[in-house]
Parts: C-alpha cells; sequence; structure tokens
C-alpha cells in the first residue's frame, strides 16, 4: 500500500481541548524553534489557530505533519494505542487519568518520540484494509525479532537497490500477543511535483524532484505461521514475503509450499449446508457475490443486495453455484457499537479486505466458522 492518509483535520475541535493546557501547546511548538517566527513561551490557543492559518517559516512544514499524525491517533482506538505504547516506553504521561486524547497524543509526541512511534505504528497497521495471506511450512516463531528485523532492512535494501534504484528502507516492529507486525518504509520511484516558490507577491510554480515514502505492512502468527501482507504491487510483495522468509524465519520458501496460498475457499458459499452463524448480538449477511455458472458463453453474474443467498435461491441461482466459480465475495457484519456493519470483501485464494480497526478478531473467527478461511 501506499502512504496512509491523515484523517480530516478540524482545527477547532483539536485546538479547543488545550485550553487550560496550552503548556503541553507550546512544549510541542518549542520543537521548531527558531524556524516559525512564533514566540512559543506566550503561544495560546487562538494565536496558533492564526499561525496556522496565515503563519509561514521553514519548519511549518514538519510542524503541520506532525500536528496531523497526532490528531491521527485522537480517536478511541488511538487512545489505547498511546496507552499502551507509553506502557511499554516506561513513560507515565498522564498520571492522573484525566488528559483528553488530543493533549496526551501531542504530549507524547513532543516527550517522547519512541513512545509516539509505536502508538503510530500500531495504528496505522489497523486502519490498513488489503492484505494477502500466506500459511508456512510449519508454526514456527521467530527467534530474535531484533535481529530479523535488521537483517530484513538490510536484505529490502539490497532487493530495492536493484528493484528501482533505492536502498533507504527503514523497519520497525512490535510484538502484540502471538503476531509480530514489521512496519516498512521504503521510497517509490521519482515523481515530480508543480510547487509554488518565490515570493507571497511574486509567486511561481516549478517542479520539484520527490521520491515518497511508501508504507507496507506484515503481520506474521508465530503460533500458526501464517503471515499478512499489505504492499502496493504484486512483485514487491513477493520481494517483502521472501525476504521476510529468508532473514525471519531462514528459509526463503516458507510461504511457497504447494496450498500456501490456498487460504480462502470462496466455493464453501456454493455448498447445501452453508451458514453464517454469529453471536446472538451480532448479526450477518452475504452483500455482494462475483460468479461464473457452468453454461455455453461462459455468463458471469453480479448480485448485490441486503440477502444475496435469499436472492438467489429466489431467481433460482443457488442450485446453479456448484460447478461455478465464485471469484469475489462481500460480507456485513453487524455489531452493536457498529450498525452501518463491517463491509469484508475476499477474493481469489487469499486476498482480504476489511477495515481492521475494530472487531478484527470477530472476522476472522467467523470467517474460520463458516467455512470460509482454512485453517
Amino acid at each position: 500500500m501506499g502512504k496512509l492518509k491523515h484523517r480530516t483535520f478540524n482545527a477547532d475541535r483539536f485546538l479547543d481541548k488545550f485550553q487550560g493546557q496550552e503548556a503541553i501547546l507550546r512544549n510541542f511548538v518549542g520543537l521548531w524553534d527558531g524556524r516559525l517566527g512564533l514566540d512559543a513561551a506566550s503561544l495560546d490557543v487562538p494565536r496558533f489557530k492564526e499561525f496556522l492559518v496565515d503563519g509561514d517559516g521553514d519548519g511549518k512544514d514538519d510542524l503541520l505533519e506532525s500536528l496531523y499524525m497526532a490528531f491521527d491517533l485522537c480517536t478511541e482506538r488511538g487512545h489505547e494505542d498511546l496507552v499502551a505504547a507509553c506502557n511499554e516506553c516506561g513513560y507515565a504521561p498522564d498520571g492522573n487519568g484525566d488528559l483528553p486524547v488530543e493533549c496526551m497524543s501531542l504530549k507524547v509526541r513532543s516527550e517522547n518520540e519512541d513512545a509516539f512511534t509505536l502508538a503510530y505504528d500500531r495504528y496505522n497497521l489497523w486502519r490498513a484494509e488489503c492484505f494477502t495471506i500466506f500459511r508456512g511450512k510449519s508454526a514456527a516463531g521467530i527467534v530474535d525479532a531484533d535481529a530479523a528485523s535488521s537483517a530484513f532492512q538490510t536484505k529490502l535494501a539490497e532487493v530495492f537497490k536493484d528493484h528501482k534504484n533505492s536502498d533507504r528502507v527503514l523497519v520497525r516492529h512490535y510484538q502484540e500477543g502471538a503476531y509480530t507486525n514489521f512496519i516498512v518504509y521504503h521510497e517509490k520511484r521519482v515523481k515530480a511535483e508543480l510547487i509554488f516558490k518565490g515570493t507571497r507577491t511574486r509567486p511561481k510554480v516549478a517542479p520539484t524532484i520527490l521520491r515518497p515514502a511508501q508504507q507496507d505492512f506484515i503481520s506474521y502468527n508465530n503460533k500458526t505461521g501464517q503471515v499478512e501482507i499489505e504492499a502496493g504491487f504484486e512483485k514487491e510483495e513477493t520481494a517483502l514475503r521472501k525476504a521476510f522468509a529468508e532473514c525471519c524465519l531462514k528459509d526463503e520458501d516458507f510461504f511457497d509450499s504447494p496450498g500456501s496460498a490456498d487460504r480462502i475457499n470462496l466455493a464453501r458459499i456454493a455448498e447445501d449446508d452453508f451458514d453464517m452463524p454469529v453471536d446472538e448480538d451480532h448479526s450477518a449477511f452475504l452483500a455482494e457475490l462475483h460468479f461464473n455458472i457452468q453454461q455455453t458463453h461462459g455468463p458471469s453474474f453480479v448480485v448485490r443486495s441486503k440477502n444475496v443467498m435469499e436472492t438467489l435461491e429466489k431467481n433460482y441461482l443457488r442450485k446453479r453455484l456448484p460447478g461455478g466459480t465464485i471469484r469475489r465475495a462481500v460480507f456485513k457484519i453487524m455489531f452493536p457499537d457498529d450498525r452501518r456493519g463491517k463491509r469484508i470483501e475476499l477474493s481469489g485464494t487469499n486476498k482480504i479486505k476489511f477495515k481492521r480497526a475494530t472487531h478484527a478478531e470477530d472476522v476472522f473467527r467467523y470467517l474460520r466458522n463458516w467455512g470460509i478461511i482454512i485453517d
């Protein structure tokens, strides 16, 4: 995948939480001392809002990026990630538990970059949506994650140097239960962006050559030997998978055995006894189905409804599913705190897409129980 987009920033909603907590705001602005044309010592919320609209300085772009990142974590999930990261780093930014998440996020960004980076990595992994799943040869664990991560970074630098003439790679990792999660940053290919140069009174537009950072994810389950990879392109996904297997599991072909990519069984939907049981306060239905049937000219169908299984029955199509090919399926699962429903899209034999920020464990549990994901 590419660089994750920031949440839509609302300056008033965010900065109004700093009334009475101006010291946190001043400490944050002080990180760019001398580069903003702002007096951090006397800064208040209204003045900072004015600066965001009209201010200048060679540090403003960096400040805005940090501000947007802090705002990204101002969610219930982000708050939990901040607390967990601070605990792991032995840092207590909110000893009394009375800081709103907006103030806590900016305080952590200002005072403990390691904790903030860990929280942001976790948050971004849970925001990621499109993963490809592979099953390894065995339930092998990563023996030394620090050494493996370092070797993985070195290997990827070699791979990407050959692939796109850039060896700038950064790999970070953290442990979460049975999972070792890796966040991989590497440079995209060169691109040119038009930007304003000159002065306010005599502006001009000129191209600037950039190599934006790509952000990819790998999540490995040490108990099952299964890996989930999100990458921008199939070629890079393959490079990541093989380099990860070589450096972290000492076997480049660990995920390349016959059947290693056969993780999703969409044909299960065509079976007569297919059902979607869920917990008492949850509900689920099949919302979309893409399939072909065995018939002259190979007709293909896309069915969308609030109950695809019932729609197929009423239109005499369900009995035509066996022997055909189901290419894609979209399920909706409703939770008490998410009445709009979580959309889960599955395709091929190992591709899954859904927002993982909430109820990810429930989603995988149901898909396994229904026979869609193969253990």
